[in-house]
């Protein structure tokens, strides 16, 4: 039996992290490093966390000065021993048979990465139903990056760090971004790119929870535009593995995101900085006359007149907005 390592990101996650370690625990598959990261909590999460350790051999705790989730996890993946790794966030649970499952099939398959499904909301206690009448599926890498377009649900499935078992060499020469929120974006499709194979578990195995205290429920603050720049490479990771489809998709989303986030950045954080740094970002990679395939309404002349002034199109939505009140 290969050796697993199982990284998890700590930060004052006093309410969760007891849940989430048992989770682990639990696991039906035993040959297990747990590397637990502290990354510098100031609540009773190390606490928490020691008596954990101080029950089961196979747990690590690596102690840092609070540097955020990506110097986390970059620290789990230096340190880590086994052949194979999966991530899960301190708030978040999975069944007993995840990483048995997803480890199996990788052996079936001779996949490079397994991912499951999965639930999030709120629940403390989520009951999993698993089914073994719902067979896996194999696809490549071209078909999981096209996937992450689907819809939300997708993006989080093929995007999202936790819900995946990763041969340990998909991590070579590539480290999660330093500071940034939205850490994944910028680095599960280089991951998904080397895959030769992934096989999919449909079975939904994962829970991610979304309390309130989630970095998706915090109140909106100038970081969380921080996937802007993710967006954009994108369009020139897809165009320079060719998949010219997906270039197409990657900019459409980029320019859509790039206006959605100037009316949230005028509106809700009133910082011109941000909006001026916005409209330059559009200015710089707009094509004219194009025109968007995924939302109807953002036609030639919409995306035209946001680069020629982002005010522009903040009054129409204000007098759409009248129009529809009456």
């Amino acid at each position: 039996m290969d050796l697993i390592s199982v990284i998890v990101p700590v930060y004052n996650a006093e309410k969760s992290v007891e849940r989430c370690l048992k989770s682990i625990i639990k696991q039906s598959y035993k040959n297990l490093e747990i590397i637990i990261i502290n990354d510098g909590s100031t609540d009773k999460s190390l606490n928490i966390c020691e008596k954990f350790y101080a029950k089961d051999s196979r747990i690590r705790i690596i102690c840092q000065e609070n540097g955020g989730v990506s110097k986390a996890r970059n620290t789990g993946i230096s340190s880590m021993s086994g052949e194979y790794v999966i991530m899960i966030d301190s708030d978040d649970y999975m069944t007993e048979c995840t990483i048995e499952k997803l480890y199996n099939e990788i052996l079936l398959t001779n996949a490079d990465l397994a991912l499951c499904d999965f639930e999030n909301g709120s629940e403390e206690n989520y009951s999993f139903t698993i089914s073994e009448k719902i067979l896996p599926e194999i696809i490549n890498n071209r078909q999981a990056l096209e996937r992450i377009y689907v819809n939300n649900h997708n993006a989080l499935q093929y995007v999202a760090p936790w819900g995946k078992l990763y041969k340990k060499e998909l991590f070579k020469d590539i480290l999660y971004p330093d500071g940034k929120i939205f850490e994944d974006i910028y680095v599960t499709h280089r991951i998904l790119q080397r895959c030769k194979k992934i096989v999919v578990v449909p079975q939904k195995m994962f829970y991610y929870f979304e309390g309130k205290d989630s970095i998706m429920h915090k109140e909106f603050h100038i970081g969380k535009i921080d996937y802007l720049e993710a967006l954009k490479q994108r369009i020139f990771f897809f165009k320079e593995c060719g998949y010219n489809d997906l270039v197409h998709i990657a900019y459409d989303e980029y320019l859509h995101s790039l206006i959605w986030e100037y009316s949230r950045v005028r509106d809700i954080l009133k910082n011109k900085k941000a909006m001026k740094d916005i409209k330059e970002r559009f200015r710089e990679i707009y094509q004219k006359g194009y025109a968007s395939q995924r939302y109807s309404d953002e036609n030639k002349r919409f995306l035209t007149l946001f680069c020629i002034n982002p005010e522009i199109i903040i009054l129409y939505w204000k007098i759409k907005g009248k129009v529809v009140k009456k």
